[in-house]
C-alpha cells in the first residue's frame, strides 16, 4: 500500500471566554471557545476560508496547481453541526440539512481548487477524525494521489442550549481528566491538510510534517449520548489503529484524548486506558487540547492533530492548565517539561458511539 504523508496545515480557534456570538442568559455559563475577528454573520465561511488559505500557504501550493491534479485529489470534509441555520430551516420546513453541509465542503473544495470528489463526514464529533481517516484510506489504497482533508465548526446556539439541556456544560473553564470536572466548553474552529502520496509529495520536493500510520473507526452501539463506560469499545478501536500501524501500545509517545471534561466520557476514556496499558513498562503522557479552546464539535479531531502535530515538531506538550487533581493512571496525566514525539495517537470519542483513531509518525528526511 502507499504511504502518505502530511505536508501542510492550517488551523484556526478561539479560547475560552464569555461568549459574544449569541445570548447565553438561558445556560449555566457564558464560557465559550470563541474565535476574535470572524465576520459576524459569516463565521463558518471565515473559519474555512482562513484555513484553507493557511493550509495552502503551508503546503507551498496553490488553488490552481490543485485544480491541475483534476480528479486525482478529492476533498474530506467533517461538520457536526455547520450553523444554525440549517438546523432551524429543517426544523420549519425539513429541508435535507446534509445538502446545506454539503454548502461548506463544496465552498472549501473550490477555495483549495480541488475538482476530484467532495466528501463528507458528520460522524458526531468523531467527523474531523473520520475525514482525515478517509482520505488516508483512499491515498494508500490508490483510488487518489492526494487530498484536502479537515474540517469545520462555528459556535451555534443549537450545540449551546443543546449540551446545556443534557446538563454536560461545565459553570466554568474545563478540567479534563481531573477528579472535579463538571463538564464542557463549547468551542469553535477549523483545520485543513494536504494529504499526499510519499512518491506524490517528493516528486514536488515538499515539506513534508508526518507520516499517518493507521486509522480506525467504529460505534460502540451503546446509547444515543452517553458512552459504553467501562471503555472496551475505547479500548478496542485504539487496539485496532495500533494493529492497523504495525505498532504497540508502549510505541506511542503521546496520546491526545477525546477529554470532554464530562464525568461520563473521561471516566470511559481512563479505563480504556488503563485496559491499554494495565503491564506497560512505557506509558504515554495523554492530554486534551479542550482543555485550552474548548470542544469544537465536528471539527476537534482536525483541530486536536493540528495541536499534535505542533508539539511534535516544537518539543512543547499540549498542557491541561487547570489539572490539579488527576483520575487513575495519574502519571499518564501530568505533563512532563518537553515531550521527544516519535508516535503520537489522537481519538475521538462522538455521540452515538462514534469513534475515530489515527496515528501519525514525526518525519525524518529519508
Amino acid at each position: 500500500m502507499n504511504r502518505v504523508v502530511i505536508t501542510g496545515m492550517g488551523v484556526l480557534c478561539g479560547e475560552i471566554k464569555p461568549c459574544t456570538v449569541y445570548d447565553t442568559s438561558g445556560l449555566v455559563t457564558d464560557k465559550f471557545g470563541e474565535i476574535d475577528g470572524l465576520d459576524r454573520n459569516n463565521r463558518l465561511y471565515d473559519i474555512i476560508r482562513r484555513t484553507v488559505g493557511d493550509m495552502l500557504t503551508d503546503a507551498g501550493l496553490s488553488a490552481g496547481d490543485i485544480s491541475a491534479y483534476v480528479g486525482d485529489c478529492r476533498m474530506f470534509f467533517g461538520t457536526l453541526l455547520a450553523r444554525d441555520n440549517a438546523f432551524l430551516e429543517h426544523s420549519r420546513t425539513g429541508a435535507d440539512t446534509l445538502a446545506m453541509m454539503n454548502e461548506f465542503a463544496v465552498y472549501a473544495a473550490g477555495l483549495a481548487g480541488v475538482r476530484g470528489a467532495v466528501d463528507i463526514s458528520s460522524a458526531s464529533c468523531a467527523a474531523g477524525t473520520t475525514a482525515l481517516g478517509m482520505a488516508f484510506d483512499f491515498i494508500r489504497n490508490g483510488l487518489c494521489s492526494c487530498a484536502v482533508a479537515g474540517g469545520a465548526e462555528e459556535l451555534t446556539q443549537i450545540a449551546g442550549y443543546g449540551f446545556n439541556c443534557l446538563r454536560s456544560l461545565s459553570r466554568d473553564v474545563c478540567n479534563p481528566y481531573d477528579v472535579k470536572r463538571d463538564g464542557i466548553n463549547i468551542g469553535e474552529g477549523g483545520a485543513f491538510f494536504m494529504l499526499e502520496e510519499l512518491g506524490h509529495a517528493k516528486a514536488r520536493d515538499a515539506k513534508i510534517y508526518c507520516e499517518i500510520l493507521g486509522f480506525a473507526s467504529g460505534n460502540d452501539a451503546y446509547h444515543a449520548t452517553s458512552p459504553e463506560p467501562t471503555g472496551e469499545e475505547a479500548y478496542h478501536l485504539m487496539k485496532n489503529a495500533l494493529s492497523d500501524a504495525g505498532l504497540s501500545a508502549e510505541d506511542i509517545d503521546y496520546i491526545n484524548g477525546h477529554g470532554t471534561g464530562t464525568v461520563l466520557n473521561d471516566t470511559m476514556e481512563t479505563n480504556a486506558l488503563k485496559k491499554l496499558y494495565e503491564n506497560a513498562e512505557k506509558k504515554p503522557f495523554v492530554s486534551s487540547s479542550k482543555a485550552r479552546y474548548g470542544h469544537c464539535m465536528g471539527a476537534s479531531g482536525a483541530v486536536e492533530l493540528a495541536d499534535v502535530i505542533r508539539s511534535m515538531h516544537s518539543g512543547d506538550p499540549i498542557v491541561m492548565p487547570n489539572l490539579t487533581e488527576p483520575l487513575d493512571c495519574c502519571e499518564m496525566y501530568n505533563a512532563p517539561e518537553s515531550v521527544d514525539m516519535e508516535f503520537a495517537m489522537s481519538n475521538s470519542f462522538g455521540f452515538a458511539g462514534n469513534s475515530a483513531s489515527i496515528i501519525i509518525r514525526r518525519w525524518v528526511s529519508e
